[in-house]
């Protein structure tokens, strides 16, 4: 089955429901593009909250990520 959405003006699209729904794409789930011969693969990325597991107890993941994103941009110095 295909599915099509319209680029918005300010380059938003709806992903249609049932791929939501198959994906697991919630508000605030965070995707990837990448792009290959084919075309634009659009893919989630796994939350790191959810893969912490039995090292969560050695810090806070979302506090982690927080200041890798931090670091990121300040470009790791």
């Amino acid at each position: 089955m295909m599915s099509y959405s319209k680029v918005t003006r300010k380059g938003q699209m709806t992903i249609p429901v049932e791929y939501r729904k198959k994906y697991n794409l919630k508000e605030g789930v965070v995707v990837a593009f990448e792009e290959t011969e084919e075309g634009l693969i659009i893919r989630p990325v796994p939350d790191i909250a959810d893969s912490a597991g039995a090292l969560s107890k050695y810090g806070n993941p979302k506090e982690l990520l927080a200041y890798l994103m931090k670091a990121r941009e300040e470009g790791f110095r």
